[in-house]
């Protein structure tokens, strides 16, 4: 039987538009703090940067996904890229502390809706027996947009200005704006759509133990964004950002393979192999003192986080109905943002007493911790599945 197509127009029209909306939203994450500075921000405010934002996207996710039980995504998405475009636009007209940090939330707020959307509409448009496959493929929209976009804003921020980072940022939106109305989508039917119920909404209780491998699994990441640039100067590595492209260029070229492996096998034997690959990535960097064991150690990571992500969200979305997709990849969205937050506070805390070496080994540990419960779980399901 020959095989669906996951390479669709719709599919690479909301693909394209999904890069572009991470490039323009990440290439302003490292100058905001610098422009809060500039309007005399104290560092409490600065700080404050990355909590309401985040705030502003865990609040609504919820409410989000049960809205797209039995509603369109792409006009949703459309209006969600819509209100990104305007808020950006706004940055440079503030100069006031407290609203600035406001425009922040509703940023977070338009954030989380847009994500949410558009991973939904993506789950709709691959075929069911190659998710796997191709919820790989789609992340790639995200972790490359994701790496690449911190070093393009600084570029254009310190050869231009803020202006001009602000005015390219909106120009991505727009064009994101113009690929996500080439995109089909359709609304599900939900026949038995449960009354909303907000705590029990923020994490989809079928997705529960997926969005507990995520919080997990990101307390890994968190500890590269937190310290790894801060490591790479105590160590005299001048070729720190090639932990980021290697990182960025070896998940993206397995994901047809892991993918496969996924749709074929299930989430399991990939999920375990590739927590192992992210544990011993950690422990190789907390040794590391040369170029070489930094690449070795980046393409590590790649093959271990860089799957274990993709993986954890395509089994999400497997654990529900159809409608459902859009409340399981708000609850894993959540889970991410809430892993990331939970890791630079806690890290932060203990860099206080503890060597950046000693962290990265600490942390090592949480892949080892998936690696385990993927395990007990597959345990679980043969026994109940005989």
């Amino acid at each position: 039987m020959k095989k669906q197509p996951i390479f669709t127009s719709s599919f690479l029209f909301l693909f394209i538009s999904n890069f572009f909306i991470f490039i323009g939203f990440e290439m302003l994450l490292p100058i905001l703090p610098a422009y809060l500075l500039s309007i005399n921000a104290n560092p409490m405010q600065v700080g404050l940067v990355t909590t309401v934002f985040t705030l502003g996207a865990i609040t609504i996710r919820p409410f989000i996904g049960y809205y797209l039980m039995d509603h369109k995504r792409k006009k949703l998405a459309i209006v969600a890229s819509i209100a990104l475009l305007l808020i950006t636009m706004l940055y440079p007209l503030l100069n006031t502390i407290w609203i600035f940090l406001l425009l922040r939330l509703f940023h977070g707020t338009a954030w989380g809706v847009s994500t949410t959307a558009n991973s939904t509409m993506a789950v709709d448009s691959i075929p069911k027996a190659r998710l796997g496959e191709g919820m790989g493929y789609f992340s790639v929209s995200t972790t490359v947009g994701a790496i690449v976009a911190p070093s393009l804003g600084i570029l254009i921020y310190s050869t231009f200005s803020f202006h001009t980072l602000i005015w390219s940022s909106a120009l991505l939106s727009l064009f994101a704006i113009i690929m996500l109305s080439f995109v089909h989508s359709t609304a599900p039917i939900q026949n038995d759509k449960q009354p909303f119920r907000f705590m029990e909404a923020i994490f989809e209780k079928e997705v529960r133990f997926q969005a507990l491998l995520t919080v997990v699994t990101t307390l890994g990441f968190g500890a590269i964004i937190t310290f790894l640039v801060l490591f790479g100067e105590q160590k005299g590595l001048q070729q720190i950002f090639l932990f980021f492209l290697i990182n960025a260029i070896v998940s993206t070229l397995i994901r047809p393979f892991t993918g496969k492996w996924f749709d074929k096998h299930g989430p399991w034997s990939i999920i375990i192999v590739s927590a192992i690959f992210g544990f011993l990535s950690l422990i190789m960097l907390s040794y590391t003192t040369n170029i070489f064991t930094l690449i070795f150690a980046a393409i590590l990571f790649g093959a271990g986080y860089g799957t274990v992500m993709p993986c954890l969200q395509t089994w999400a979305v497997q654990k529900v109905s159809e409608a459902k997709s859009g409340a399981a990849n708000a609850t894993f969205l959540s889970s991410f943002d809430v892993g990331v937050g939970m890791s630079a506070f806690i890290l932060g805390i203990l860099a206080e007493w503890m060597s950046i070496e000693m962290i990265f080994r600490l942390v090592s540990l949480s892949f080892l911790l998936v690696a385990l419960l993927v395990y007990r779980d597959y345990i679980v399901n043969k026994k109940t599945s005989h």
